[in-house]
């Protein structure tokens, strides 16, 4: 089964460390998309810990506001500052 935000953070680990991933959505919903990635970020952080495997490091986030079209909404940019399960 598929959690909402799963596909987000996959698409995160996909991508190579340092560079930012880009996610559009509506201004009021910025804080709710950042706590849902970083929980998704955190289950599997916590069971790969339990079974002693690497695991992805620091998640940055960045969010712009200004000039996204149509207004209202904005771009969450979140990237891995280093992944310890590609090591």
């Amino acid at each position: 089964m598929t959690r909402k935000y799963q596909p987000i953070w996959e698409a995160i680990k996909k991508a190579d460390v340092g560079t930012e991933v880009p996610i559009k959505c509506h201004g009021t919903a910025v804080n709710t998309l950042r706590q849902a990635v970083l929980k998704e970020k955190s289950r599997e952080t916590a069971a790969r810990r339990r079974l002693g495997m690497r695991f992805a490091g620091n998640l940055e986030i960045r969010v712009v506001t200004d000039g996204v079209v149509p207004t209202g909404y904005a771009l969450v940019y979140f990237k891995l500052s280093w992944d310890g399960t590609r090591l």
